[in-house]
């Protein structure tokens, strides 16, 4: 699913981003927003689901969890901290099967 939002863009993405499967938070305008930045997802960002928080999180909300994680995690942000964990277990689920497809295919 992480995969499938990265490649849509424009309407899809939007359409997929207000589907029953994955609610959006909404402001007042309707406007997806941001769980870490709190600022309004602009139609084309690479905008990331934490199923933790049902919330998107926006490129640079994804650069600052990031640059978080860089500098050692010093302070202490356990909605970051949660965020990271979780996709970075999704990450790593997504990369073993890919690898286990690989070595199905090669090693026959």
């Amino acid at each position: 699913m992480i995969q499938q939002t990265k490649e849509m863009n424009g309407p899809a993405r939007a359409a997929y981003m207000r589907s029953e499967r994955t609610p959006l938070p909404m402001t007042l305008s309707n406007e997806p927003w941001c769980f870490i930045t709190g600022k309004r997802i602009v139609d084309g960002d690479d905008a990331r689901f934490t199923h933790e928080f049902d919330a998107w999180v926006s490129t640079a909300g994804q650069n600052m969890i990031d640059e978080w994680v860089d500098q050692g995690m010093k302070t202490s942000n356990p909605e970051w901290e949660i965020i990271y964990r979780e996709w970075y277990a999704q990450d790593a689920a997504a990369e073993a099967n890919e690898n286990n497809d690989y070595f199905r295919r090669n090693h026959k």
